[in-house]
C-alpha cells in the first residue's frame, strides 16, 4: 500500500502543493510551526476522513479561503485509486475515482494510515476515553465496518440519554436500551478479539525494547467473545443501574464506560509507570498494530511519524528505526533536524523542506 501522489489546495497554511512521495521513506523537515504536521494530517484525513487533531472543518481551511482540497493517488492490493476530499464550512465531501462516496468502507480500504504523534503518549496514562479511542481506531483500520457500528452505538446512546434526562417512561426507554445491548455487545466483542490478537505481538515487542527486564500487558476486560454472554451481561448491568440512571439522567453501563489499560510488572501504568515505560507501551502498541494489520491484509500500512526523534529517547529510537528499515513499507516522518535520521540509515529517503507552508525537495 502506497501513496503515489498528494495534491493540496488551501489546506491549513499550505496554499498549493504537489507531492510525489518515495514508495518507502519520506522526511518532512523544517522549523516548528511551518506546516510539517499539516502534511501528515492531510494524509491521515485522506485515509480516515478525520483529523487526528480533532479539528473543526473551518480550522482545516487556509485563512481567507472558503474551501480546501486534498487529492491523492494510492495503490493497494495492486489496484490504483484516486481519493479526493473537499472541505468547506458545511462539512467534507469525498470522492473515489471521480464518484461521490456513498459507502465509506470502500474509501477507507484504499489508504490505512497509522499515526505516531507526541500527544498520544498521554493516552497511556490519561483518561480511559483516550485508550478506548486508541483501540477503536486500530480496529477500524483492520475492519472499516467497525466505524458504522461505533456510530450506531453513539446515536442510540445520545437518544437514550436524552430520554433519561427528560424522565421519560420505561416503555419509551426500553427499545433504546435493547439497541445499546446489541451494539454494545458487538463493540465489546470486537475490542476483546482485537486485544487478544494484538497481545502476543505487544508483549514480544515490549521485551525487545526493554530487554525482557519487565512484563507488560494490555488489559481490556475479563470475559470472552461469546455474544450471548456479553448481551446478558449488559442487560444485567442496565437492570442494576436503572434507578441511578434515572436520577442522574445518564447511561452508566456499556462499552463507553470501559477502561482498557496497560500494566507493567503487575502495576497499572496510569498510576505507577515512568515516562520511559509509558513511551515503551505506546511504541509496542503501535508496532504491534502494524504487524497485526500486515497479517490481516497482507500489505504494509502507511506510517505517519510526527517528531519521533523529539519524543523517543535514543534506545527507543534505535529499536523503532531498525524496525522501519527492515519492513520497507511507506513512511512519512517529520523532524526539525535532518542529520540524526540520515545517520540512522535514512540517507536513501526522499526529503522535503517546508517553510511557511511551502514545500521543496531538499
Amino acid at each position: 500500500m502506497i501513496l503515489k501522489s498528494l495534491h493540496l489546495v488551501n489546506f491549513r497554511n499550505i496554499d498549493l502543493t504537489n507531492l510525489a512521495p518515495d514508495p518507502v521513506f519520506n522526511i518532512f523537515w523544517g522549523e516548528n510551526a511551518q506546516g510539517k504536521t499539516n502534511l501528515l494530517e492531510a494524509i491521515y484525513l485522506l485515509g480516515t476522513l478525520k483529523s487526528f487533531r480533532g479539528s473543526q472543518n473551518e480550522d482545516l481551511i487556509r485563512k481567507g479561503h472558503e474551501r480546501a482540497l486534498i487529492r491523492g493517488e494510492t495503490v493497494a492490493a495492486g489496484v490504483s485509486n484516486t481519493l479526493l476530499i473537499g472541505i468547506d464550512s458545511k462539512g467534507k465531501q469525498a470522492q473515489l475515482n471521480g464518484k461521490r462516496v456513498t459507502n465509506p468502507e470502500s474509501f477507507f480500504r484504499c489508504l490505512r494510515p497509522i499515526l505516531f504523534a507526541p500527544e498520544e503518549v498521554a493516552l497511556v496514562k490519561g483518561a480511559p476515553a483516550g485508550r478506548r479511542n486508541l483501540i477503536d481506531r486500530a480496529i477500524f483500520q483492520t475492519d472499516p465496518a467497525y466505524l458504522s457500528l461505533a456510530q450506531e452505538f453513539d446515536r442510540i446512546l445520545r437518544q437514550r440519554n436524552r430520554l433519561l434526562k427528560e424522565q421519560r417512561g420505561e416503555t419509551e426507554i426500553e427499545p433504546w436500551t435493547a439497541g445499546l445491548v446489541r451494539s454494545g455487545a458487538l463493540i465489546r466483542r470486537q475490542r476483546f478479539l482485537f486485544v487478544q490478537r494484538l497481545l502476543p505481538h505487544f508483549q514480544e515487542i515490549y521485551d525487545q525494547i526493554c530487554g525482557q527486564r519487565e512484563v507488560a500487558e494490555l488489559v481490556y476486560r475479563e470475559g470472552d467473545s461469546n455474544l450471548e454472554k456479553l448481551e446478558h451481561e449488559l442487560t444485567l448491568s442496565f437492570d442494576q443501574q436503572a434507578e441511578l440512571e434515572r436520577r442522574i439522567g445518564n447511561t452508566l453501563a456499556g462499552p463507553h464506560r470501559d477502561d482498557p489499560h496497560f500494566i507493567v510488572d503487575g502495576l497499572p501504568v496510569r498510576q505507577f509507570a515512568s515516562q520511559g515505560q509509558q513511551r515503551s507501551c505506546l511504541l509496542a502498541f503501535k508496532t504491534a498494530q502494524i504487524l497485526d494489520l500486515e497479517g490481516l491484509t497482507g500489505e504494509s500500512p502507511i506510517l505517519l511519524l510526527d517528531d519521533l526523534t523529539g519524543e523517543l529517547d535514543h534506545k527507543r529510537q534505535e529499536f523503532f528505526f531498525r524496525f522501519l528499515l527492515a519492513r520497507k513499507g511507506q513512511v512519512f516522518i517529520t523532524t526539525t533536524d535532518l542529520q540524526p535520521l540520515l545517520k540512522e540509515g535514512f540517507n536513501q529517503a526522499r526529503t522535503f523542506q517546508i517553510h511557511a507552508g511551502s514545500l521543496e525537495p531538499a
